[in-house]
């Protein structure tokens, strides 16, 4: 029966007129409209846990990166103490190397005196061939050690020797009207100390 038919009063029955309408095509009796304040509710609450999710996540990602660096920063200061640690090991390792070295040419010096004639031919070969005079400065003690040597060197002949007590055994001084050629223990010592960077006074010879 359509809702829209007429019906007289006197010809409706008892239960026809308590039957409610037909509801129209589609319709469903529910509360869970989006405009209902249920629904409004739990988009609210999942938006809410989703900007905490993201709020977490960024802070999550913060920390880490804020831990990141510092260990980095550690690592590094590690690796600076590390590299110092091992630079003073090889200083105090070479000052120990020096000394030894130190003594063991004094020894040498007081045992084997004849150690002064290649230091003393050394310092001929770098004069020039045309040189006619050479001044040869030397210890005293050195003196007859080396005449053997001039008497057979090319520039023996040239050299005239100057016994000189300030220059240390084991060493001389060359001189020309040219140049000059200091071959002194004393030098010499220092060139090998500037040729590994040191220049320590107290690592001098004596």
């Amino acid at each position: 029966m359509a809702s829209s038919e007429f019906i007289a009063r006197e010809n409706l029955s008892a239960w026809q007129r308590w039957e409610l309408a037909a509801l129209p095509a589609g319709a469903t009796p529910t509360d869970a409209d989006t405009g209902t304040p249920a629904h409004n509710a739990a988009a609210l609450r999942a938006q809410m846990d989703a900007e905490a999710r993201a709020a977490g996540y960024a802070a999550g990602m913060a920390a880490a990166a804020t831990d990141h660096a510092r260990l980095n920063a550690l690592l590094a200061t590690l690796a600076d103490c590390a590299l110092d640690h091992e630079q003073r090991l090889c200083d105090e390792v070479l000052d120990l190397a020096l000394v030894l070295a130190r003594q063991l040419v004094g020894q040498a010096l007081a045992v084997r005196r004849e150690l002064v004639q290649p230091v003393v031919s050394a310092a001929l070969k770098q004069l020039p061939q045309s040189t006619q005079r050479v001044e040869l400065r030397m210890h005293p003690s050195d003196v007859e050690l080396v005449k053997p040597l001039l008497a057979t060197d090319a520039m023996g002949a040239r050299c005239e020797i100057v016994a000189d007590a300030l220059i240390a055994p084991g060493g001389c001084q060359v001189e020309t009207e040219q140049c000059a050629v200091d071959a002194t223990l004393q030098t010499r010592w220092r060139q090998l100390l500037a040729n590994l960077g040191r220049s320590d006074d107290w690592l001098e010879p004596l």
